[in-house]
């Protein structure tokens, strides 16, 4: 029924002036984030819709029109309903590839969250693997849940068959990301090796998050210490929001949960655009200021830690 409620409210959505839906209220920049663009299927992406260039050229150019590009640190620093602030997650080749070009010709910032144990392809994400083993019909899209502690048993089937994971190279090299960072593009942590955060005690979720933010210090000494969340924020206490903040970890955090404000202090939650459902990024957008609004009634616009 909820899901049926929502769908009802991003067709209504964009009948709605933008101009009027962030009028009153809200002072939350937008955060749309993306994970890959390619102008070629991905055998081991299939979780979301991955946009062709082409494609993600014409949403920027909507985006742009409504919204006006920025630093993270401007958005820090004065945070508006009229800013936007792009990032892209998991640190796959195609963002150097495809999406830094086009990020450069039309001059929009943007944060690059990657996980450590991934650069270079020294390992690979177990929802990849999954995806793999789906593409060459062994598993059923769906059938099973696998999560990160099921690596070991992803590993077993794929020999079992006789497919090779290091035959696939989907992330970016160490080069690459020192190049973006020269571009003047941001890089920030996204774990060690995208677990699921909310399957693992609290220390284990804080080391995650310290030492993979370590990790981008030594390598790129960033002047904003940003960590985006794998998957989602949810199961993540106040207490490692708190401890992150007083031993100076992170600069600020994100989450996945839409155009929402967060108790936790400099945390924020993002758009995510690559959705199953499909919508156009006019609808996406539309929808999350109108929910903002209607949750917003209820005092529901809130997440509660």
């Amino acid at each position: 029924m909820h899901a049926t409620i929502k769908n009802i409210i991003a067709e209504m959505a964009p009948f709605f002036p933008l101009s009027l839906l962030r009028r009153h209220g809200s002072y939350l920049p937008v955060m749309p984030f993306y994970h890959v663009v390619s102008p070629v299927r991905l055998p081991y992406v299939n979780s979301y819709k991955v946009r062709t260039p082409d494609e993600f050229e014409g949403e920027l150019d909507y985006l742009l029109r409504c919204f006006e590009p920025v630093t993270l640190e401007d958005i820090l620093k004065n945070p508006d309903s009229r800013k936007m602030h792009l990032s892209f997650d998991d640190g796959l080749k195609e963002c150097y590839t495809e999406i830094a070009p086009i990020l450069k010709r039309k001059g929009i910032p943007a944060t690059f969250f990657v996980s450590p144990d991934f650069v270079d392809n020294r390992a690979l994400f177990h929802r990849f693997k999954r995806a793999i083993l789906e593409t060459n019909g062994i598993l059923r899209k769906g059938e099973r849940t696998f999560t990160f502690g099921m690596n070991d048993e992803l590993d077993e089937i794929a020999t079992g068959c006789g497919i090779d994971f290091t035959g696939y190279k989907p992330y970016m090299t160490m080069e690459q990301l020192k190049t973006l960072q020269k571009d003047g593009f941001l890089i920030g942590a996204h774990s060690l090796n995208h677990p699921e955060m909310w399957l693992l005690g609290e220390e284990e979720q804080y080391q995650q998050i310290a030492k993979s933010m370590q990790w981008v210090v030594d390598n790129f000494t960033p002047e904003i210490k940003a960590f985006s969340f794998p998957f989602t924020d949810d199961g993540v206490g106040v207490q490692v929001f708190n401890r992150l903040r007083h031993e100076g970890v992170v600069d600020v955090t994100f989450g996945t949960a839409g155009l929402k404000y967060d108790r936790a202090q400099n945390h924020y939650q993002r758009i995510p655009i690559e959705l199953s459902n499909n919508r156009s990024i006019k609808k996406t957008i539309h929808f999350e200021f109108l929910y903002y609004h209607l949750r917003e009634l209820f005092s529901k616009n809130i997440v509660v830690r």
